[in-house]
């Protein structure tokens, strides 16, 4: 089905239940972290949120209906600070429904401007500490819970025996403290007991978590103490039942180089969060590339299949094109559905956040946006969602790529190999020839 006719589509849905008015214009707003630890999707998620824009805008059009929409973005640098004062000129100009922020951190930040005020954002959060029914935060990915189900089940079907022994290295904010709390509470490592991640957890399975702050780029510190850590384990259990799972954004690619100074570290299994997950910073390091492609490192991230022709992949491209080349994460996607749901919300003209909550829940029901079905759950977060894992691979120009390499279906608990397999998914994201 072509942009047009879902959009056309949802228009004619939601004059059924008179959310959709005359002449008027719409007015939403964008937060996109153009510097700080996530600055390296900035460009992708623009993209994504001006093509909505013009979707949306040739739809009304060609519906006859004479409705513009316009965006106003504020550009912050990805603390909750900045992030406070993007929400601020925001509010001053009337906005009373964002597009974004990216990360956990910054809506956080914006959250007593959006209690305030009355502002709803519209995100990416997975964070599970910001999954609240009722708050003025729709998410349209699936929470952090989702990801640590995909993990465990991940590691119980690609461990050749056990016990395995885990170490967190997180950076100390509300994405990385909850995560890793969740991660090691539950054991990312343990194997799953009668198939229930509910009451997964095998104390001393993950020895320990070690957090650093955000600003952090000389990471010697935590690596000397990681690689303590680390040395009795692999004596004890051997190399490969020995798993650090990193939970960073762009400061991930000066972990890992700075990592492959010390010989453990080399041995052991490397394991990333969605944040990593094709995140090119580490490809654009070269030192870190290689560190992780020797190490076999490892990163999920919620995705979805779509068949070809779709606005998935429509969005890709230009996200691609908009970037330096690289593969787009979900989350450079996504702020395309994000954005078609905050002009429908505002559209409908809503009074209350209790009304904007009923029409996103609303338009989720009724749309397939690019990312798939936008279903919410009660907390008003995405509710279905399948994960993907990458690993980066060296191809044969010398250059390095992420690629994937199984998928994880969260409905029927499976874990699919994508290697040598023939769809649509793999001729994009798995098109090179490795070394």
């Amino acid at each position: 089905m072509s942009k047009f006719s879902i959009i056309l589509l949802v228009i004619i849905l939601l004059s059924c239940f008179g959310l959709v008015s005359g002449e008027n214009e719409i007015h939403i707003g964008a937060i996109i972290a153009d510097n700080g630890e996530s600055a390296s999707y900035a460009k992708g998620i623009e993209a994504a949120i001006d093509l909505a824009i013009s979707d949306l805008n040739d739809s009304f059009k060609n519906a006859g209906i004479n409705t513009t929409t316009i965006v106003t973005k504020v550009f912050v640098n990805g603390t909750k600070e900045g992030a406070f004062n993007g929400a601020e000129e925001l509010s001053a100009q009337g906005v009373e429904v964002i597009v974004g922020p990216y990360t956990s951190e910054e809506v956080v930040g914006i959250l007593p401007v959006l209690n305030e005020k009355n502002i709803l954002s519209v995100s990416s959060s997975t964070s599970v500490e910001l999954s609240k029914p009722g708050d003025p935060v729709i998410r349209l990915a699936p929470s952090d819970a989702h990801l640590y189900k995909s993990l465990v089940a991940f590691n119980t079907l690609t461990s050749d025996s056990y016990p395995m022994k885990g170490i967190i290295l997180a950076r100390n904010d509300v994405y990385g403290g909850t995560l890793s709390d969740l991660m090691k509470s539950k054991s990312f490592v343990a194997p799953l007991q009668d198939n229930n991640v509910e009451t997964n957890s095998l104390n001393g399975n993950v020895t320990e978590t070690l957090l650093y702050s955000p600003q952090t780029r000389d990471f010697s510190k935590i690596l000397n103490e990681l690689d303590t850590l680390v040395t009795p384990l692999i004596e004890e259990y051997g190399e490969k039942n020995v798993v650090i799972l990193t939970i960073s954004f762009d400061e991930i690619s000066d972990i890992l180089a700075q990592a492959s100074q010390y010989p453990n570290l080399y041995k052991v299994r490397w394991q990333g969060t969605d944040s990593i997950a094709l995140n090119p910073a580490i490809l654009m390091n070269e030192t870190a590339a290689r560190f992780a492609a020797d190490t076999g490192f490892t990163a999920l991230s919620f995705n979805i299949i779509q068949p070809d022709g779709t606005d998935y992949w429509r969005v890709y491209d230009v996200v691609k094109e908009a970037g330096d080349g690289h593969k787009p994460s979900i989350y450079e996607i996504l702020p395309y559905d994000q954005t078609l749901m905050a002009a429908w919300i505002m559209q409908s003209k809503p009074s209350t956040l209790d009304e904007m909550l009923f029409i996103a829940d609303s338009y989720g029901k009724l749309s397939y946006g690019a990312t798939g079905w936008l279903k919410l759950n009660t907390r008003g977060d995405r509710q279905f969602g399948d994960y993907f894992f990458y690993q980066i691979m060296k191809k044969t120009d010398g250059t390095y790529s992420w690629i994937p390499v199984s998928m994880f279906l969260d409905e029927s608990n499976t874990l699919v190999p994508l290697t040598d397999t023939d769809n649509i998914f793999m001729k994009q994201y798995g098109d090179i020839k490795v070394t």
